[in-house]
């Protein structure tokens, strides 16, 4: 396991260090033509009906293993929001730093947005970051079949009962 580790990291640094990994982040090829000249090409998903999103979230730790809030200046991202604790606390090796698993459910007028989240929060400096993955199946309305991947970054000034947070990220559209 260690040298699988150590294989990534390897080949992670590479690809930084060769400026790879930050086209890759962001969905673009990099071709360099014959006469030296740098051409951007889209990704496969800028083509088939993929979105880039942002907007606001404002929410309340419930007590009881749920979270709810309101997206705001998000645009068809604009609604209510309900995550649900699917994991207990894993400790990192930073003693205030904790990542667990949430589903959040985000109800607008064009539909229900459901998403299978992982989450990263140090206590210690009041910082959350979320990885939330689209799920095509549970997901109505518009939202139906999209898939795509949010960030959710933001604060926690209060150890973990209130949050003030941005999402991004980019919704690939079914129809």
């Amino acid at each position: 396991m260690k040298t699988k580790t150590q294989t990534f990291v390897i080949a992670l640094a590479m690809m930084l260090a060769l400026g790879i990994a930050p086209m890759m982040a962001f969905g673009q090829t990099r071709i360099i033509g014959n006469e030296g000249q740098d051409n951007d090409l889209q990704s496969a998903s800028a083509v088939s009906g993929c979105k880039k999103v942002k907007g606001n979230v404002s929410a309340v730790n419930n007590g009881n293993g749920t979270a709810s809030g309101i997206i705001t200046q998000g645009g068809e991202l604009n609604g209510t929001t309900l995550v649900v604790l699917t994991s207990a606390f894993t400790p990192t090796p930073d003693p205030n730093t904790f990542s667990f698993t949430d589903d959040l459910t985000l109800i607008t007028k064009k539909g229900v947005l459901r998403t299978h989240n992982v989450t990263l929060v140090d206590l210690a400096n009041g910082v959350v970051t979320v990885i939330a993955r689209i799920d095509p199946n549970a997901s109505t309305g518009d939202f139906a079949g999209a898939t795509g991947v949010l960030y959710i970054n933001g604060k926690t000034p209060d150890g973990g009962t209130t949050f003030q947070e941005e999402i991004t990220g980019e919704i690939c559209f079914a129809n």
